[in-house]
């Protein structure tokens, strides 16, 4: 009768950022979606379900993400590495920088906190500007 269920997206589920990301895109969505519908679904129950849409996190690429393999891929297309393809898109973003994973553990500790005990079905925009809802 009770719990929070945390749900991750990106930007990608808003944003087109042309080739190499519809796989991603479509993917993202449909956790956004899932989390709309689960809230539903759930909250009689008293589950609430929210979604964290951060935006990339270059900290990761040093920790071992699999970010490198999914961006990499499209930053040598474009003859880039994986870091000026990041960084491009940081400067685009209106903080000029990327969150960082403590924000990220940070948002996530209070959407699953009594503190968020009014959230549910919603989309925690942790992008740094790079989509305005």
């Amino acid at each position: 009768g009770s719990g929070v269920l945390l749900m991750i997206s990106t930007p990608g589920s808003k944003l087109a950022f042309g080739a190499g990301f519809i796989g991603i895109g479509a993917a993202n969505a449909t956790v956004e979606v899932m989390t709309r519908h689960l809230a539903g679904e759930l909250g009689p129950a008293g589950v609430r379900v929210v979604c964290l849409r951060p935006d990339a996190i270059p900290e990761t690429l040093e920790r071992g993400s699999h970010a490198r393999e999914v961006f990499g891929g499209v930053a040598k297309r474009n003859g880039a590495s994986a870091e000026d393809m990041l960084a491009g898109a940081r400067d685009r973003t209106l903080l000029k920088r990327f969150p960082r994973l403590d924000e990220i553990a940070s948002a996530a500790a209070f959407a699953a906190s009594d503190g968020a005990g009014a959230m549910t079905g919603a989309i925690m925009n942790l992008t740094c500007g790079t989509l305005v809802d």
